[in-house]
């Protein structure tokens, strides 16, 4: 480090020049980063769960490309209320983008004319009459095909579709059908309350709120941390250079996930905060050592070398274990964990190289003898004294501290085992937000707007049109109506059970359990009954060779939890009623439900390989099994301490929370390793471990005290947030910091006392 530090001091131009074309050249792909949420894009290319998706989207297209636009009114059925619903409807039809929309105007009535089907339009609105539509609205209401779709059973709330083109299903092309969307209706608010529902819409308004909250949280960190380094320094230049850092670090890898061809997205939302405390962090603790080094009566240019050489590769050990800890997620099969993981990763390293470049070439530069004002500050004095009652306090007690160390681990370890994992689709949204009260207009006035799909395949052609096969999909269905959960399901049994009961010429009011034909050649003369008519709903409900049959149920959010356990509770009705066909179960609420198994499994895994990472790094800079042990220690309490205050507070683990547990490890193992690499610099000098130990806690322990107050400072921000799971990350991670401090100061130093390891430095 003395040579790199020589070499930085004797080109102290080149290396700013070089440092701002870096930094100017990477704005350019910094400002064009996207911001997307998909399901598909949690799992890997060559997934399973995905195999099952795609086979669904290839025979019948995606269940995620639809809008929903309800309303409700007790006046559906009448002239000037339909009228609206028309006007709205033809208006909607010349968006741009749009594949197909459809209202219940739109929709027909099967009838049967001499032995044969005719599909009319269920409405006529120039020639009925009020006495005409309220007969429609009877037989509307019954069709089990609009039902729980476009109208509830009532006729009193109704649904407007609006299908995107597959080929035009963007991020900017779905902004600007929702706020054409919006224009439409704005002159309809005053009579009707809209809501808006539907995944496209969902990941566009989530999306946007992302976007609107990663800038937020920039600009509040930065504001907090600038004030706090301000209180702490009380000069321009202790806040202006970690500043410079941590914006640079933020700029340099935003360009670096966009120009690798990535996106932000809930995940990677949090790199911002992480990456301002860290690099702030990185730069506190090498200033801290240049205004010793100042203090104790050493040049400028000295101070500049001696802090190289005590911090520079102290902090890059902090920076490469903090990296690790991130960089493990790597190891998981959801991608957004692997991509937050590795771009943390990097902006982890790009701190520590951008601060070991750019501090001693400005502080080189700098006319005043320190970076803290001793003569207007009084925070660092004061904080040396308490430092000082610490050391003492642990040679003292450390029995006590240890002890109550443990006990504390204890407690929480308790809350651990009450941890459940369960994830919604609209997990991170709060209850009283739009977003939800609209989804909540759907799943209580007409139907949950979350599909779960099933695929089955006989293998054969024409292998669906079996009666004994439908007969067995009615009995299906009964048992998925069972579940509270799941409120409708439809698919070619409902549609042949509608015609058979059309050609019966059955009244829907007599019949209230509809029939299925008796005879494989009844199935197959109503098919080629709707061949001929061109039926849409045949079509989306069997594949071009009768093959294959889809089953549609609609579900509530019902978390993953809940799902898994009924999917796993009807497998075995699945293997009873279909043993001779393939059962695909899929759609987006069982991609949602399938997340969370692999995101539990991807965590503990990471995890485990984080912490033997860091412990053999320990223990080779140490040569001691006991400093590995040492070192192991405080960096799981804070991890026992989060995981039980999740469990505590009834915290789910899901694709948002999960990276709390990666995130502590990283915080806690960062300061730990600073006052490890600390003392063992102290140790080289002094040989005697007292007074090493007394040296390090009064020294590191103020840039552990003021990187973990701007730690809080930036994670506290999160507890702003409109997603409750970031909301939550925030109060968590904070809590984090705050155990790792505790454990950094009190339990690390007492380990020392207690095991008396023989070092071998």
């Amino acid at each position: 480090m003395k040579q790199f530090g020589e070499f930085i001091l004797a080109h102290p131009k080149s290396v700013l020049f070089g440092l701002t074309v870096i930094l100017f050249i990477s704005i350019f792909p910094a400002s064009n980063i996207r911001t997307d949420f998909n399901l598909e894009g949690f799992y890997p290319d060559d997934d399973p769960v995905i195999a099952d998706y795609e086979r669904l989207e290839e025979e019948f297209g995606r269940d995620d490309n639809s809008i929903i636009i309800g309303f409700k009114t007790d006046s559906l059925f009448t002239h000037s209320v339909l009228q609206d619903l028309k006007s709205i409807t033809e208006r909607f039809k010349e968006i741009n983008y749009l594949e197909d929309v459809i209202s219940i105007l739109d929709t027909q009535e099967i009838k049967s004319i001499n032995g044969q089907l005719s599909f009319d339009p269920y409405f006529d609105l120039e020639n009925s009459t009020d006495d005409q539509l309220l007969s429609v609205k009877e037989n509307i209401t019954l069709d089990p095909f609009i039902n729980g779709s476009l109208i509830n059973r009532s006729g009193t709330a109704t649904a407007i579709v609006l299908r995107i083109n597959e080929d035009e299903n963007t991020f900017f092309n779905r902004n600007y059908i929702i706020d054409s969307i919006n224009n439409v209706l704005e002159e309809y608010r005053s009579d009707y309350e809209f809501h808006t529902s539907g995944i496209p819409y969902f990941r566009n308004q989530y999306v946007n709120l992302l976007n609107w909250e990663i800038v937020m949280y920039i600009a509040i960190s930065s504001v907090l941390i600038i004030l706090l380094l301000w209180y702490i320094y009380r000069t321009i230049w202790g806040v202006l250079f970690p500043m410079v850092i941590v914006w640079s670090t933020l700029l340099l890898t935003v360009a670096i996930i966009q120009l690798t061809g990535g996106y932000l997205e809930i995940m990677s939302s949090t790199i911002a905060p992480i990456l301002l405390c860290v690099g702030v962090a990185d730069a506190i603790h090498m200033i801290s050592k240049y205004d010793d080094a100042r203090e104790s009566g050493l040049t400028k240019h000295n101070s500049i070398i001696e802090m190289l050489k005590t911090l520079g590769s102290a902090t890059f050990l902090t920076s490469l274990t903090t990296a690790i800890g991130f960089a493990t997620l790597l190891t998981s099969t959801v991608m957004p964990m692997r991509r937050f993981g590795i771009y943390t990763a990097i902006g982890v390293l790009l701190a520590y190289v951008i601060t070991i470049f750019f501090l001693p070439v400005i502080l080189s530069r700098l006319k005043s003898k320190r970076i803290f004002d001793e003569k207007s500050g009084s925070f660092y004095p004061l904080l040396q004294k308490w430092l000082h009652k610490v050391s003492g306090l642990n040679r003292l007690n450390y029995r006590k501290m240890v002890l109550f160390g443990l006990l504390v681990t204890i407690i929480f370890s308790i809350g651990i085992t009450k941890i459940d994992v369960n994830g919604k689709v609209f997990d991170d949204v709060g209850e009283d937000t739009e977003l939800m009260q609209d989804s909540r207009f759907f799943s209580d006035e007409i139907a949950p707007q979350f599909p779960m799909e099933f695929l089955i395949n006989t293998g054969e052609p024409d292998g669906a049109l079996s009666a004994d096969l439908l007969k067995r999909v009615s009995q299906f269905e009964e048992k998925l109506l069972e579940y509270p959960e799941i409120h409708r399901v439809v698919g070619l049994h409902t549609l042949m059970k509608e015609v058979h009961r059309v050609l019966s010429e059955s009244k829907r009011s007599e019949v209230l359990d509809l029939q299925l034909p008796d005879t494989d050649q009844a199935i197959a003369q109503y098919t080629l009954l709707m061949e001929i008519n061109e039926a849409d709903e045949l079509y989306n409900l069997v594949d071009f060779d009768y093959s294959k049959l889809r089953i549609t149920a609609q579900t509530e959010d019902a978390g993953s939890k809940r799902i898994n356990q009924i999917r796993d509770e009807f497998r075995s009705e699945m293997e009873r009623l279909f043993p001779d066909e393939e059962v695909i179960v899929t759609g987006t609420t069982i991609l949602s439900a399938d997340l969370t198994d692999k995101i539990v499994y991807s965590l503990a895994w990471s995890i485990m390989l984080a912490v033997l990472a860091i412990t053999l790094i320990m223990a080779m800079l140490f040569k001691s099994f006991k400093m590995a042990l040492i070192a192991l220690v405080p960096n799981l309490i804070p991890l026992i301490i989060v995981g039980g205050v999740m469990g505590f507070a009834g915290v789910d683990i899901k694709p948002s929370t999960a990276v709390i547990f990666t995130i502590a490890l990283g915080i806690a193992v960062d300061d730990s390793i600073h006052f490890l690499a600390r003392f063992r610099i102290e140790y080289l000098k002094r040989q005697a471990m007292l007074p090493s130990l007394t040296a390090t806690t009064v020294r590191t322990g103020r840039a552990i005290i003021v990187t973990s107050l701007i730690l809080i400072a930036g994670f506290g921000t999160l507890i702003t947030s409109a997603f409750t799971s970031t909301a939550m990350m925030g109060i968590l991670v904070c809590t984090t910091i705050f155990g790792a401090l505790l454990a950094d100061l009190f339990v690390l130093p007492s380990l020392f006392y207690w095991l008396k390891p023989k070092l071998r430095i």
